[in-house]
């Protein structure tokens, strides 16, 4: 069962290439601090500006280094069923989970999420995490969709990044035990644990992933005083990583970590010298650099 804070993590590029070294660099550095898994190729990793050999191989090289150690979780982030089938069939023996996101831009009926889910889901025996992001992609999952889609054996999770929190109760009366609600998004991820989610998949855990462990840990234990504490240290990282277009301001962090360049691919490009400034000031106040 996925639970726990998740890093979707970046892909680090050198002359506008994948910097491989880095990447390895970077992925064991947030699977040693004690994370429960890592996302590869989603969002946050800049996937649209992939081609399909850079998934496939960053996929494989973050299998290499993680050796098991962590929950391993491919991102399939693509707009035809096709594509998707592809990437899956290439790295289905590198992930534990494939996270899927609803086709983006052409606006599928929910008949057609429907469909395209379930194509998916047959053509592999891992995991599959629904991704329900309707602010990126236009569309939004529906109660009866998602009730149909929790039908099939191996769809075991859903990313859950639109805003009403009460899904995250509502939706898990009836389900079976071993299916994980996950927050999608950081500044609402305590919300969402007091919701009934299971853990969450974090852009702030790739800067401090220490702390957002930490924050999990006393969620659990109930311990109130150490949660309050850490959730609003954070608070302020949450609200700067989302600033300016992600990743930019994430890869601009761990730039400072020393562990990625501060490159994007266009049309992303760096942030700017407020936002940086800002940032410097928080992670030297949270201690992360």
């Amino acid at each position: 069962m996925l639970t726990g804070y998740v890093a979707a993590v970046v892909s680090p590029f050198v002359d506008g290439k994948i910097d491989l070294v880095a990447f390895e660099k970077y992925v064991d550095h947030i699977i040693s601090s004690g994370i429960s898994g890592i996302a590869v190729c989603g969002s946050t990793g800049e996937s649209l500006s992939l081609s399909m050999y850079e998934k496939i191989e960053l996929i494989r090289r973050a299998a290499e280094v993680n050796a098991g150690r962590v929950q391993l979780i491919g991102g399939v982030v693509n707009s035809t069923t096709d594509d998707c089938l592809l990437l899956i069939r290439q790295t289905e023996k590198y992930v534990d989970y494939f996270l899927c996101v609803c086709p983006f831009y052409v606006k599928p009926s929910q008949q057609q999420i429907y469909n395209h889910f379930k194509i998916l889901s047959e053509a592999t025996s891992r995991k599959i995490i629904l991704y329900n992001n309707p602010c990126r992609v236009g569309v939004n999952m529906e109660f009866d969709l998602f009730r149909r889609l929790c039908d099939i054996e191996n769809v075991v999770a859903l990313k859950e990044c639109a805003l009403d929190l009460s899904r995250f109760t509502l939706w898990r009366s009836g389900m079976r035990e071993d299916f994980s609600f996950m927050a999608g998004n950081d500044d609402v991820a305590c919300g969402a644990l007091a919701m009934g989610a299971q853990g969450v998949i974090s852009v702030s855990a790739n800067v401090a992933p220490n702390l957002c462990v930490r924050l999990y840990n006393a969620f659990l234990q109930r311990n109130f005083s150490e949660f309050e504490l850490i959730r609003d240290s954070l608070a302020q990282l949450h609200e700067l990583m989302f600033t300016e277009p992600n990743p930019a301001p994430a890869k601009y962090a761990l730039s400072r970590q020393g562990l990625v360049r501060n490159e994007l691919r266009a049309p992303l490009s760096p942030i700017g010298d407020p936002l940086q400034k800002r940032i410097d000031g928080l992670m030297a106040k949270l201690m992360v650099i």
